[in-house]
């Protein structure tokens, strides 16, 4: 294993591998991998700042508080570029949320650098890596009505607030209400392999 395998600088090499992945998926408009990957990216986010708020910046508050306010602030910022791309519909706008993308991983290379400039031994401070689930998709063809749509609901209460993938043999349009009705949304394109993939996620408030 690398000696760094279960340091901070492997989270943000994670986070990296995150972004680019879902850079390519927006620039190749494969909108279920793209949706896929930013609640990928964005768990990531919450678990990195999460410990960088909890017990990393308590201790570098000592060696300068004016510089960790700053650090916060970028945390604000970066959440707020989360919300935005949550909130944003790909397809309607590949070209500014692909912007909002860029912009996003700007500032996660600038904050990293400020906050080696202030830490010289941040990036080598243990943790362990971030816990990303990227399970391969429900794959529910051949399966014959209600069965589908039972095995989609007992996956989402196993496993409640986690994004979930299903693929089906074409589009599920009497799911989607659904979903609506219990609080789910959804996005879904057709495969390459003639089924239909959809991810269900819980509605944003």
């Amino acid at each position: 294993m690398h000696e760094l395998d279960d340091a901070l600088s492997a989270q943000h090499e994670q986070l990296e591998q995150r972004l680019r992945a879902l850079l390519a998926a927006g620039r190749a408009a494969r909108w279920p991998e793209y949706r896929r990957g930013l609640a990928l990216l964005r768990e990531g986010l919450v678990q990195h700042m999460a410990f960088e708020e909890e017990a990393l910046f308590p201790l570098l508050e000592e060696r300068g508080a004016a510089a960790v306010r700053a650090l916060r602030e970028e945390h604000a910022e970066i959440r707020r570029f989360l919300e935005t791309l949550g909130a944003a519909a790909p397809e309607q706008d590949p070209a500014g949320c692909l912007a909002e993308l860029d912009e996003l991983g700007e500032l996660m290379r600038s904050h990293h650098g400020a906050e080696l400039a202030l830490d010289p031994q941040y990036a080598s401070r243990r943790i362990a890596p971030l816990r990303l689930d990227d399970a391969p998709p429900m794959d529910l063809r051949g399966l014959q009505p209600p069965e589908p749509i039972v095995r989609i609901f007992q996956a989402l209460e196993r496993g409640p607030g986690a994004p979930l993938r299903v693929i089906l043999p074409h589009e599920p349009v009497p799911l989607y209400g659904l979903l609506r009705e219990r609080g789910y949304s959804y996005a879904g394109a057709p495969r390459p392999d003639g089924g239909f993939e959809v991810l269900i996620e819980r509605a944003q408030n």
